[in-house]
């Protein structure tokens, strides 16, 4: 696994534009600079997953939001600005982190690494960061929030015009408004492994999504977390008084957890095919990691044991497997039977 990260993190160091590869100053940290591009790799994964999933499913879907494919980041986001500056080619206070082959966002030329002068006209300095919206979130992370947000709603009345820096030359590019599913996607630092919903961003662990062999696996855990979002988990077990604490392992609450667990479980295979990943893969991680980690979160009592979660994939493999395909594509039942 190390040598697979190794070789594609030398490929993204490469990968920079020419006017980005410059050597480091004698005073930064090599390890810094390779975590923070490791850290970038995992970015560049999980967006391109992430988009793949939401943008497949889009027909499923009775909420729908403006998806680009484009992950933004900002300065205030890192301790030391002047090493990721260097690290992850950032000129200004925001730019481009990643973009999800054949998004939007890819269409409309953007890179990592494009730094992002206005949204529409707007001065990215020029977007509040004492917005109501956004107080709930750490200073450090209000910026990218507020930008975040100010790009969500014009990208809900429309196409988006973006003013970009590269290289020094500022030019324009237009970021067509596609409907898809909704959630964001992000890479938490954390030497533990998981994966979360909390009903807006799915949120994957830098360790967790290190363990991955390929994409594959990577999206049956993004699938399963996004399932989580599109089916409301989260409202709905709040509507319940669902105690999420260490009680809540017990009684009612862990047996409403488990059954939002397995209704994810069933959606998960139906996103990952539509997105054209092999559903398999599911069944290859959860074995593995079942065999190598069977006890933690995975296996409490909110959660079915892993080969039962196994055969549960392979119950909903074989459904799909009598359906014919439109457009390549299978009407997920959880999804299609709430609307």
């Amino acid at each position: 696994m190390m040598i697979r990260i190794c070789l594609s993190l030398i490929a993204l160091l490469f990968a920079a534009p020419l006017y980005a590869q410059e050597a480091a100053p004698n005073d930064f940290d090599a390890e810094t600079i390779l975590a923070l591009k490791g850290l970038q790799l995992l970015d560049h994964r999980l967006n391109a997953i992430g988009y793949q999933l939401t943008e497949a499913n889009a027909p499923y879907c009775t909420d729908k939001v403006p998806q680009t494919g484009m992950l933004l980041h900002a300065i205030d986001q890192y301790p030391d600005h002047e090493v990721a500056r260097f690290a992850l080619g950032l000129d200004g206070l925001v730019a481009v982190n990643a973009v999800a082959p054949d998004s939007p966002a890819a269409d409309a030329g953007l890179a990592p690494g494009d730094d992002i002068v206005a949204i529409n006209g707007t001065k990215v300095e020029a977007i509040p960061l004492d917005d109501p919206a956004i107080a709930n979130e750490l200073a450090d992370y209000r910026r990218i929030a507020a930008v975040n947000n100010k790009l969500d709603e014009a990208l809900s009345q429309g196409d988006v015009t973006l003013d970009i820096l590269r290289g020094g030359q500022q030019t324009q590019v237009t970021v067509r408004s596609q409907p898809a599913c909704p959630s964001r996607f992000q890479i938490k630092v954390s030497q533990d492994r998981g994966a979360s919903a909390d009903g807006n961003i799915v949120s994957v662990t830098s360790r967790m999504a290190e363990y991955f062999l390929t994409d594959d696996e990577f999206a049956a855990v993004v699938a399963h977390e996004l399932a989580h979002n599109l089916l409301k988990h989260r409202e709905r077990l709040d509507a319940l008084g669902v105690n999420r604490s260490f009680f809540g392992q017990f009684g009612k609450s862990a047996s409403r957890i488990k059954s939002a667990e397995i209704e994810a479980d069933k959606l998960s295979v139906w996103l990952m095919a539509n997105a054209g990943y092999d559903p398999q893969a599911a069944i290859r991680f959860w074995t593995r990691y079942g065999k190598e980690h069977g006890k933690g979160i995975f296996s409490a009592s909110t959660h079915y044991r892993w080969k039962k979660r196994v055969g549960l994939f392979e119950e909903q493999i074989a459904k799909m497997a009598t359906l014919t395909a439109v457009d390549g594509k299978y009407a997920p039942p959880l999804l299609t039977s709430a609307k």
